[in-house]
């Protein structure tokens, strides 16, 4: 992936179903904003969630046919951060108002890009770590690999995935004490497992399982064609 001015996103196909329920839960909330749409956004979330995180963590372990420890670590991970982030929407989204739906229409509308006929979930890298990132991931795949830099990229895009897939959807709600102290102690735990399974997975793999790794979030560099 080499670098230009337009910007470059992390970004995946969204399955089908996924599909479906993006594209209906938000046509259905912008068409009638005064109704309840509780049970399209209920049918949304937690397969959202799924997809990020088999995206995210068993996409690039399948890509690296990765076995032994370091996977299990990444596994355990991911584990950690579903169960966090499922007891937060069963608790968060249940009793979203009106206002919050449409909020959270929105949020949906922002990370939905169209490339080719197809839907993605997206979002920006900042221009100084997609430079590097580009630089990085090319060095990787010719066999010039910085392990430094890697785990550098690769926790920016942790980062990024926990602000616009955690904090910009929460930010979307109207949160009470006991609420935000929830959000807040979540929102530790998954950047605790997120910065493992980087910082001791990946170093933990065989060079050809890393640059497999390498190659897999390489084609997740995406720009798309209205910027």
């Amino acid at each position: 992936m080499s670098m230009d001015d337009s910007t470059l996103h992390i970004a995946f196909e969204a399955s089908q179903p996924l599909q479906q329920s993006i594209e209906g839960f938000i046509d259905g909330m912008l068409a009638e904003p005064g109704r309840c749409h509780l049970e399209e956004l209920d049918a949304l979330v937690v397969p959202f969630v799924d997809e990020v995180l088999s995206v995210f963590f068993k996409g690039p372990l399948q890509a690296a046919e990765a076995k032994g420890a370091s996977a299990r670590l990444i596994l355990g991970a991911m584990r950690v951060i579903n169960r966090s982030a499922n007891s937060l929407i069963g608790r968060l989204m249940k009793n979203t108002t009106l206002d919050e739906q449409l909020a959270l229409a929105r949020y949906f509308q922002n990370l939905r890009r169209y490339q080719g006929g197809k839907l993605y979930v997206a979002y920006p890298l900042r221009p100084a770590m997609a430079e590097k990132a580009c630089l990085v991931f090319q060095a990787g795949l010719l066999g010039e690999e910085d392990m430094a830099g890697l785990l550098d990229v690769m926790q920016a895009i942790n980062d990024g995935a926990i602000t616009h897939f955690m904090d910009n959807s929460v930010a979307c709600l109207t949160l009470g004490r006991v609420n935000r102290a929830l959000v807040s102690a979540a929102r530790v735990t998954i950047c605790k497992a997120t910065a493992s399974a980087t910082h001791k997975g990946l170093p933990g793999m065989e060079a050809s399982a890393r640059t497999a790794v390498v190659r897999y979030f390489d084609q997740m560099l995406i720009r798309f064609d209205d910027g």
